[in-house]
C-alpha cells in the first residue's frame, strides 16, 4: 500500500510542478490578446473582430462621405453616423481589454487555488 501511495505522491508532484510553470510569472500583453482566442467564447471573439471591422468600415465611408457632402443636414446626419461606427468601436475594445482582465483574474485565482493545495499537502503529509 505504501509503494502505491508514493507513486501517487510522485506523479501529483510532477503534476504540480507543471502547474507551477505554467502560472508562474506574468504574461506579455501578445499572450493575454492571444488567450482571448482560447477561451470557450473564441466564437464570441470572432464576432466582435468582425463586427470591429464592418464598424471600421463604416466610420472611413461615413468620414468620407462627410467630406463629400454640402447640405448641413447631411453633414449632421454623417457626423451622427462616424460617432455612432467610433463609439461601437470603443465599446468593443473595452470588452476585449474586460476579457483580458477577467483572464488575468481567473489566471491568479488558480495560482492561489495551487498554493492552497500545495500548503494543504504539507499540512496532511
Amino acid at each position: 500500500m505504501n509503494n502505491i501511495d508514493a507513486k501517487i505522491r510522485r506523479a501529483l508532484e510532477a503534476t504540480d510542478t507543471d502547474l507551477a510553470d505554467e502560472f508562474d510569472g506574468d504574461q506579455s500583453m501578445m499572450e493575454m490578446v492571444l488567450d482571448i482566442f482560447r477561451g470557450t467564447q473564441r466564437w464570441l471573439t470572432f464576432l466582435a473582430i468582425f463586427w470591429g471591422f464592418v464598424f471600421m468600415a463604416g466610420s472611413v465611408f461615413g468620414i468620407i462621405q462627410l467630406f463629400k457632402t454640402q447640405e448641413p443636414r447631411e453633414h449632421i446626419l454623417w457626423a451622427l453616423g462616424v460617432v455612432f461606427c467610433v463609439s461601437a468601436i470603443s465599446m468593443m475594445k473595452i470588452w476585449f481589454w474586460m476579457q483580458m482582465n477577467r483572464n488575468s483574474i481567473l489566471r491568479e485565482i488558480k495560482r492561489v487555488e495551487l498554493q492552497v493545495a500545495r500548503l494543504a499537502g504539507k499540512l496532511q503529509g
